[in-house]
């Protein structure tokens, strides 16, 4: 270790991380990833991390057949990429499985608002664990608006019985695009019908 350098040992969630651009370099313990993972992704200020994760998951952030909703809950601001498989011989002491290097990028440009970040996520929640049998059903369920949701699917290339895990990071952010014209169109329609029904009376 060089001079400048400082051993801190600290509980990383509560640790405070540098308010100035930063990388993030780590080993992340197995069976506490996901927690690390959300306090990670939440920090701000960083700007890559490359994190030694279970070969698994690291599949998984990074889209390997198919995305997980952490993945494109996260997708609008970050960029995830599979690096390499460490093989479980590489540890000391050994694990039951292999690691993996899953590279994390923060988008110079996102393809979602901040400001949007809890409605966009409620989407891609609601739209995995809805009701359906594949994406058109889905969100024919989720809108109420079949023709809408057909040239939706015709515009972005996505085949009506795909699975959610199947959508790119684009085509999730033009699907939260979609999401909020129809709520206003919805909020619209009710205002006026609200509204002629109020000049009945």
């Amino acid at each position: 270790m060089g001079p400048r350098t400082r051993v801190v040992r600290a509980d990383f969630g509560r640790f405070a991380l540098p308010a100035a651009p930063h990388v993030l370099v780590g080993n992340l313990p197995f069976h506490r990833t996901t927690g690390m993972l959300r306090r990670i992704l939440t920090a701000e200020h960083w700007t890559d991390a490359v994190l030694l994760v279970q070969w698994e998951v690291a599949r998984r952030r990074a889209a390997v057949g198919g995305a997980s909703m952490m993945t494109a809950q996260w997708w609008p601001w970050f960029e995830f990429g599979l690096d390499r498989r460490v093989p479980a011989s590489a540890f000391r002491p050994r694990p039951d499985v292999d690691g993996g290097l899953v590279t994390i990028t923060r988008r110079r440009d996102p393809l979602v608002p901040a400001a949007q970040r809890r409605a966009y996520a409620d989407l891609v929640h609601g739209v995995f664990t809805g009701p359906g049998r594949g994406i058109e059903d889905i969100l024919t369920r989720r809108l109420g608006r079949p023709g809408v949701v057909r040239r939706w699917l015709a515009e972005h290339g996505v085949q009506p019985a795909a699975l959610p895990r199947r959508l790119t990071a684009r085509q999730w952010a033009a699907l939260h695009a979609l999401a909020g014209s129809a709520q206003v169109r919805a909020s619209g329609a009710a205002r006026r019908s609200s509204g002629r029904t109020r000049r009945r009376r």
